[in-house]
C-alpha cells in the first residue's frame, strides 16, 4: 500500500514536471514567433511595431448581425502540411464559392435596395492623387511603381526587384476598372467625386504635399475643391511626410495651403467643441516622428509658435498607431487622432478590439477619435516580402466586420482607408479582372466592379442612422 502510495506521488511529479515543461517551451515557441513577425511599414515605407493577429473568433463573443459569419480560421490554410494542401485548397475554394452565394442572395439586394444616400459629413475617405499617365501626363508615376527592398536584413530570400511596366503591369494587386489613369484628368476626377457622392461619402481626405517637394500633389488641389463642390462633398487635406518635414517649415506649409484654399466653399470645416469655433480639418500622418513638446510649441495655447487664435488655426488630426501614442497625441496638444491602417491586428491602434477603449480615452480627454478601416489589405506587387499582413476580403466579409467594429465603437467620425491607394490594395474604387502573360489580378466577383461602392453605401445609411439616432435621444 505505502509502496502503491509512493508510486503514484512520484508519478504525479513527473506529470508535474513534464507539464511546466511543455508550458515554458510553448510559451517559448510564442515568443520566438512574435519576434520573428515582420513589421508592416507605412505609406512612407517606414517600419512599424506590429501586434499579434486578432482572430475572427474573438469578434464574435458578441452578437453580430453580420451577414456572413464564416471565421477567418475556418478557411486558412496550413502551409506547414504540404501533403494537405490539395485538399486544403479544394476547402478554401468551396468556403469561397459558398461566401460569394451569400453575398449574391442575401447582401446584393439590399444593396441595391437602396436609391439615395445623403453625403454623411462624419464619413471620411483618404484620397490619393498621385498617379500619373504617360497618355495624359507624358510620363508614367506610381502606376510603374518599384519593388521596394526589405528593410530585414536578416531575410536572405531573394524579392523581384526593379519597376513595373504599365499598362499591363502595375504597382497593384488589383486592376482598376478605369485603367492606369492620371489623377490630374478633370474627368477623372469628375467620376471619382461622383461615386464618392452616391456612396455617401462627406469628405474627402487628400494626400497632400506643397508644391516643393518632388511628390507635388498641390496642383489638383483647384480641380478637386470645385469638383467636390459639385458634388456636395468636402476636402481636407492629409499631410504627408514630405522630404525635410518638421513642425516648423509645417506651419510655413499650412499658411500656404490656407491662404490658396481657405475661402474654397469645399474646404471642410468643423465646430471645435470646445468654444464653437467653426475651423477647417487638417490630418498629419506619421505625426509621432517628431516629439510631443515640438507639437505643443504649435498646439497649445500657451506655446510660443502657438497656432490657436491666429490664422492657422485648424482641428488638428495626429496619427495613433501604438498605445503610447496616447499619451503623445494629449501632450502635443492635438484636437482628435486617426488610425488609418485598415489592417485588423497589426498595430494597437488598427486593432478593431481596441476601439471602444480608444473613443473612452478619446472622451475623457476631449479629444476626437476617428478609427479607420478598410475593405482589406494586400500589398505584394510593391513588397513582396509583406504577404503575412495580407487580409483577404473574403467577399465584403472583412468590410462588415470593420464597419460594424467601428459603428459599435461609439465614434462619432469613422474614416475609411481608402478610395484609391491602388498599391496596398485598400481600394473601394471599381476593380475589373485583367492579367498578363506573368500575373493575374485579383477582382471583386462575382460581386462586381462597383460592389464595394455599394457596401459602403449601405454602412453608410447604417451610421447615419445610429448617428441621427443618438441626436434625437439627446434632444
Amino acid at each position: 500500500m505505502y509502496l502503491g502510495n509512493l508510486i503514484t506521488a512520484v508519478s504525479l511529479r513527473k506529470c508535474f514536471y513534464l507539464s511546466a515543461m511543455v508550458l515554458i517551451v510553448s510559451t517559448l515557441m510564442a515568443a520566438i514567433i512574435i519576434v520573428k513577425l515582420s513589421p508592416l511599414e507605412s505609406v512612407k515605407c517606414q517600419p512599424h511595431a506590429v501586434t499579434a493577429t486578432l482572430e475572427w473568433s474573438t469578434l464574435l463573443n458578441n452578437p453580430t448581425k453580420a451577414l456572413i459569419t464564416t471565421s477567418e480560421n475556418t478557411i486558412k490554410m496550413e502551409k506547414h502540411d504540404k501533403s494537405d494542401r490539395g485538399v486544403q485548397q479544394e476547402i478554401i475554394q468551396d468556403k469561397s464559392s459558398k461566401m460569394a452565394r451569400q453575398m449574391r442572395n442575401k447582401v446584393l439586394p439590399l444593396l441595391n435596395s437602396i436609391l439615395v444616400v445623403e453625403p454623411n459629413y462624419n464619413v471620411h475617405i483618404f484620397y490619393y492623387a498621385w498617379y500619373r499617365s504617360k497618355e495624359y501626363d507624358g510620363v508614367w508615376r506610381h502606376w510603374n511603381h518599384d519593388y521596394l527592398p526589405y528593410w530585414k536584413k536578416s531575410d536572405k530570400r531573394i524579392y523581384p526587384e526593379g519597376s513595373h511596366l504599365p499598362p499591363a503591369d502595375i504597382g497593384a494587386n488589383y486592376y482598376p476598372t478605369l485603367g492606369c489613369y492620371s489623377s490630374m484628368n478633370p474627368q477623372i476626377i469628375d467620376l471619382h467625386m461622383r461615386q464618392l457622392k452616391e456612396a455617401g461619402i462627406g469628405a474627402v481626405i487628400v494626400s497632400w504635399t506643397p508644391p516643393t517637394s518632388n511628390e507635388n500633389t498641390d496642383s489638383i488641389m483647384p480641380d478637386l475643391l470645385d469638383a467636390a463642390h459639385r458634388y456636395q462633398l468636402k476636402i481636407a487635406p492629409h499631410i504627408e511626410p514630405y522630404e525635410g518635414r518638421n513642425p516648423i517649415n509645417l506651419m510655413e506649409h499650412l499658411r500656404y495651403l490656407f491662404s490658396q484654399y481657405g475661402s474654397h466653399p469645399a474646404l471642410y470645416r468643423m465646430r471645435r467643441e470646445s468654444d464653437g469655433t467653426v475651423l477647417p480639418v487638417v490630418y498629419i500622418y506619421d505625426s509621432y516622428v517628431f516629439p510631443s513638446s515640438a507639437w505643443w510649441e504649435l498646439l497649445s495655447e500657451h506655446g510660443n509658435l502657438t497656432l490657436r487664435g491666429t490664422e492657422l488655426d485648424a482641428i488638428y488630426i495626429g496619427l495613433l498607431v501604438d498605445a503610447q501614442h496616447k499619451n503623445h497625441i494629449k501632450k502635443s496638444h492635438f484636437d482628435g487622432f486617426y488610425t488609418y491602417f485598415g489592417i485588423n491586428g497589426f498595430s494597437y491602434g488598427s486593432s478593431w478590439k481596441n476601439w471602444k477603449d480608444l473613443n473612452k480615452f478619446a472622451n475623457q480627454n476631449g479629444l476626437l477619435f476617428i478609427p479607420s478601416l478598410g475593405p482589406g489589405y494586400i500589398d505584394t506587387r510593391i513588397r513582396p516580402w509583406n504577404a503575412e499582413n495580407t487580409r483577404h476580403r473574403r467577399h465584403g466579409q472583412y468590410y462588415e466586420f470593420a464597419w460594424r467594429s467601428a459603428v459599435n465603437s461609439g465614434a462619432s467620425i469613422i474614416s475609411v482607408t481608402s478610395f484609391n491607394e491602388w498599391h496596398e490594395g485598400t481600394q473601394i474604387e471599381p476593380a475589373r479582372p485583367a492579367s498578363n502573360r506573368d500575373f493575374t489580378y485579383l477582382d471583386y466577383e462575382p460581386e462586381g466592379p462597383e460592389f464595394y461602392l455599394n457596401l459602403t453605401k449601405w454602412w453608410v445609411q447604417q451610421f447615419s442612422d445610429k448617428l441621427n439616432a443618438a441626436s434625437s435621444a439627446l434632444s
